[in-house]
């Protein structure tokens, strides 16, 4: 299979009513909002990924890898610019807006200060540890169902963007390795920035849901809370297995086992999209 089969560039252009619901996750405001808060960093992390996997493209000798890196980075560039339509949304119809912009203010000089003065390698690095969780976590979502408890629009932002999560998985993983990336070094540095990341996403999550104690008030009837535990419980069983995968030695991303529903989701946003190459 080719590379543009493999990794297909598609647009997509998404559209958020300020009446969208930002419970999209069924009885499960805490859940939400840490997904669309941490959604919040997007705009700035992925354009960081990006600007990493294209510096580093003079290292890449293998054709076939550089045009994976591309395709990858067009990939995030179409990601991010959807999540960024929806976040200007969130801000304007969540009480937590103006705190939710100042968390992005302070996590967009972040990542533009890492481009600025971190090497090359810690840069790479940070991309390979996001990229390897994100494909455990979207494998987990896919094979637990949890798409079927979400409401549009938001669904299907989510699940576009992390079955390409899961059809880039090898690129960050291999264009570090190709800029002399190791183990030892990788591991160093990718629990280091997971814990960074998901830190982050915390905070954003904390300020929406202390900025809205009223919904949060609405999903404290008990089945809510069984369904919630049971539905975490599912996930987290799914999900940490493949994250352990990632810290051993001989992970490799194109070897992992794809979930049963990934080639039909390619092939629905495939259809969906305005344009595919």
């Amino acid at each position: 299979m080719g590379v543009a089969d493999n990794i297909p560039i598609r647009r997509l252009d998404f559209e958020f009513a300020d009446d969208m619901d930002l419970v999209f996750i069924k009885d499960d405001p805490a859940l939400s909002y840490l997904f669309v808060g941490s959604w919040m960093m997007l705009p700035h992390l992925e354009p960081f990924l990006i600007r990493t996997v294209q510096a580093a493209l003079d290292q890449v000798k293998n054709d076939r890898l550089r045009e994976e890196a591309i395709r990858f980075c067009a990939q995030e560039g179409q990601h991010f610019r959807q999540h960024q339509k929806m976040n200007e949304v969130v801000k304007r119809i969540h009480p937590a807006g103006p705190r939710l912009a100042e968390l992005e203010r302070e996590v967009a000089v972040i990542f533009e200060d890492w481009s600025a003065n971190k090497p090359l390698k810690f840069c790479l690095a940070y991309g390979e540890g996001f990229e390897s969780m994100t494909c455990a976590a979207a494998r987990a979502q896919m094979e637990t169902g949890m798409f079927d408890d979400m409401k549009e629009p938001i669904r299907g932002l989510m699940y576009w963007h992390i079955m390409e999560e899961v059809e880039h998985r090898t690129v960050a993983h291999d264009v570090y390795r190709a800029c002399g990336g190791n183990y030892l070094h990788r591991m160093k540095l990718a629990m280091f920035f997971q814990r960074h990341y998901l830190g982050l996403c915390k905070r954003f999550q904390a300020a929406m849901i202390e900025a809205a104690p009223e919904v949060m008030a609405r999903y404290q009837q008990p089945e809510m809370e069984a369904k919630r535990k049971a539905r975490m419980t599912a996930y987290t069983k799914a999900f940490m297995p493949k994250l352990l995968a990632t810290y051993t030695p001989w992970y490799s991303p194109s070897s992992v086992p794809l979930p049963p529903s990934y080639e039909g989701a390619r092939r629905t946003f495939s259809d969906l999209a305005l344009s595919v190459r």
